[in-house]
């Protein structure tokens, strides 16, 4: 659903920058899986400099935080993000204020974000023209896009109407989505 797919890539700007490296080998990585006889080990203090150890430690903190069903990494995909991706856009578990708050405690697991490549002069403007209709619309929170790379902080929830009936009225105003899709 197209509505569904702005709101994970809006977040996903956010969050994720995923991308995969497509050339490595893949790796099947678990971090403890639900039910499994080996109980999940609690996550370190401070992040591994490894993005996929990260990802590890991060899908390890949201079980610990009560977020069970937290699918694991995404095998071949090394952008440290992919468990978050396949929560957050295919099981849309980002509804969840259970997840909102598990989330907030477990960030700092995961590695930066990829850096973003400016965008053109046009596509910056037609953001911001964007985020002043979100604005205008009843979606007060929707900031300016950055200047240079047009990133948009924000995430709309499905489950907020006057966000959603903002979205409807205003999704013409983006520009198309430059960012590569990961491999999955």
């Amino acid at each position: 659903m197209r509505i569904r797919r702005w709101s994970a890539v809006l977040l996903l700007a956010l969050l994720t920058g995923a991308c995969s490296d497509g050339g490595a080998a893949p790796e099947v990585a678990t971090a403890a899986t639900p039910g499994a006889s080996a109980p999940a080990a609690a996550p370190p203090s401070t992040p591994s400099d490894d993005p996929v150890q990260r990802e590890l430690e991060f899908v390890a903190c949201m079980r610990e935080a009560g977020i069970t069903d937290m699918p694991d990494p995404v095998p071949g995909d090394r952008s440290g993000r992919s468990a978050l991706l396949h929560a957050m856009d295919d099981l849309g578990m980002g509804l969840k204020d259970s997840f909102q708050a598990a989330l907030d405690g477990c960030m700092k697991f995961l590695p930066p974000a990829a850096a973003q490549s400016p965008r053109p002069v046009g596509d910056v403007e037609k953001l911001r023209q964007y985020a002043q209709c979100m604005r205008d619309n009843g979606a007060t929170d929707v900031p300016d896009p950055d200047p240079v790379t047009g990133h948009l902080d924000h995430w709309i929830r499905q489950d907020d109407k006057v966000a959603m009936a903002a979205l409807e009225k205003c999704r013409n105003l983006l520009p198309t989505d430059p960012s590569p899709k990961p491999n999955r």
